[in-house]
């Protein structure tokens, strides 16, 4: 679920420059909303929706003391509770960054999350400034690295993804130590984070967005959220219906989709993505990897070959068969990593190295020009696990995870590793799943071609929020708007501005 780099796509970015012409800060005055004063409440979080309670007031422990940074931003922390059920029990920092809106009529503040769990919202944010001066102007454009991430109070797991050679399971084959390992996992995790290891769930980074709300002083936020950021906007609006004034959600994350539930639909999503991949690749007269008999088979023979071994790669590493499977799924976020993906199998087969896969799955991984990584497979980790209200046996977790593998023809070796939450124990505050009553419906986007977050999860979290209407492009990759697609900007710019809500089902076609 993580949308990471798909801001490398400048080119798409700036097909969003000329649509701002259209607006006039007379026209945008007159859709403008008035906003009433408002008191915040935070709900306590059930895996039953009718049995949701009110919870004392918890705001932001103190205001933000804003310093610049990034040359034209404002940088500062915001120290929140810990556990917003007991507010004795300390606080963390979140690490946030404003760039203050240049133009009238000013539309408030404009929160981002770049998905993961584990992107950091305060890098998609600083990277970013001539994008966002553009395009919006009229905001606050926010970005803040949600508790355990980045430059926020961390949670740390350990994280090696070198030692690999486990990642692939066929048919069959004995499990016990990957649940011996699993257990390990989550007892050094809980060593190393300490108590916010029980705390990273969705519902709290949604009560920390209500903080960040109230530190800046407004009554309503306008949220962009990306991949698992759609599932953070889906809580924040039904926690806080009367503070949002838009919001939108792209590469959706249906709520029913937990470590537990263990469905093949994104692993069905990431076979779709290969398979368009292999469409294109075989019908086009410049892909190098007809030379080979087409995409498949030369597949096929790169996996044989590494079956074999493991290939070189650069600074004494080396390639695992794992590792090659897994820079496939990297490369199919974005058509525009498709060129890497070919290359990387023709790297393979030509000259026995494996320098390009690698390079996909480490920046995949997030792994630094040292050696090491970032947190993000940490927070991924605890997050799914914290929001996943079962903990289902090992027998089970095996049982279901061979049944998901063997739908899968090029990713299912992979799946069948896949331990879910062994060892962790019960989630203290489940996911929060709850019609929101908002007064202008949340705007959800999907790609026909999304392989992390596929279109059968777009109804589910439309559905979820109540209030929101799903529009859909025929395009390739994770995320549309200012990355994967072009068809969908104007719409997505008059709803931020005007409000104007499409039609839900509206769909349009990529330009070719």
């Amino acid at each position: 679920m993580r949308a990471r780099k798909f801001f490398t796509l400048v080119a798409i970015i700036f097909f969003c420059v000329s649509c701002s012409s259209k607006t006039s800060e007379s026209e945008l005055l007159q859709q403008q909303e008035t906003t009433s004063t408002t008191t915040t409440t935070i709900k306590s979080s059930t895996t039953e929706p009718t049995e949701t309670v009110e919870e004392p007031v918890v705001e932001a422990i103190q205001e933000i003391e804003w310093s610049t940074c990034y040359a034209i931003y404002e940088c500062g922390d915001l120290q929140v509770p810990l556990d917003y059920t007991d507010t004795n029990s300390g606080s963390i920092s979140i690490a946030v960054v404003r760039l203050p809106a240049t133009s009238d009529p000013y539309l408030g503040p404009l929160l981002m999350n770049p998905g993961g769990p584990g992107g950091s919202g305060v890098e998609l944010v600083g990277d970013w400034a001539e994008i966002w001066e553009m395009v919006f102007s009229n905001f606050d454009v926010i970005g803040f690295d949600p508790r355990g991430v980045g430059s926020s109070t961390q949670v740390l797991c350990p994280n090696d993804p070198d030692s690999d050679e486990s990642w692939l399971l066929e048919d069959g084959e004995d499990t016990t130590e990957l649940f011996i390992e699993a257990t390990e996992h989550v007892e050094e995790c809980l060593e190393m984070s300490g108590e916010l290891f029980y705390h990273v769930g969705t519902n709290n980074v949604a009560r920390d967005m209500d903080s960040i709300r109230a530190a800046v002083g407004a009554e309503k936020i306008n949220y962009l959220g990306y991949s698992y950021g759609t599932r953070i906007g889906a809580v924040y609006a039904s926690l806080f219906p009367e503070r949002v004034r838009a919001m939108v959600l792209d590469g959706p994350v249906s709520p029913e989709e937990h470590p537990s539930a263990f469905s093949p639909i994104q692993g069905l999503g990431f076979e779709n993505a290969w398979n368009r991949f292999t469409t294109d690749c075989d019908t086009r007269v410049s892909c190098t990897l007809n030379e080979y008999g087409g995409t498949e088979e030369a597949f096929l023979d790169a996996t044989e070959l590494l079956k074999n071994g493991n290939i070189p790669t650069e600074n004494d590493r080396e390639l695992t068969e794992s590792e090659f499977i897994w820079s496939i799924g990297a490369a199919l976020y974005s058509p525009y990593s498709w060129p890497d993906l070919e290359d990387g199998i023709i790297e393979v087969l030509e000259k026995g190295t494996g320098l390009i896969s690698q390079r996909l799955v480490d920046d995949y991984e997030g792994r630094r020009e040292d050696g090491t990584y970032d947190n993000s497979s940490a927070v991924q980790f605890l997050v799914s696990c914290n929001d996943d209200p079962n903990r289902p046996p090992k027998e089970e977790i095996t049982k279901e995870a061979d049944v998901v593998a063997d739908q899968l023809e090029h990713f299912g070796s992979l799946w069948r590793s896949d331990t879910g939450c062994y060892g962790m124990p019960p989630s203290l505050d489940p996911l929060h799943k709850e019609e929101a009553d908002l007064s202008t419906p949340a705007l959800v986007i999907a790609l026909e071609g999304d392989p992390a977050t596929p279109m059968d999860w777009a109804r589910g979290l439309t559905d979820s929020i109540g209030q929101a209407v799903l529009i859909t492009s025929n395009g390739e990759g994770h995320g549309a708007f200012l990355a994967n697609s072009e068809c969908v900007t104007d719409t997505v710019l008059d709803y931020l501005w005007y409000l104007d809500v499409p039609i839900d089902g509206w769909s349009c076609e990529e330009p070719n």
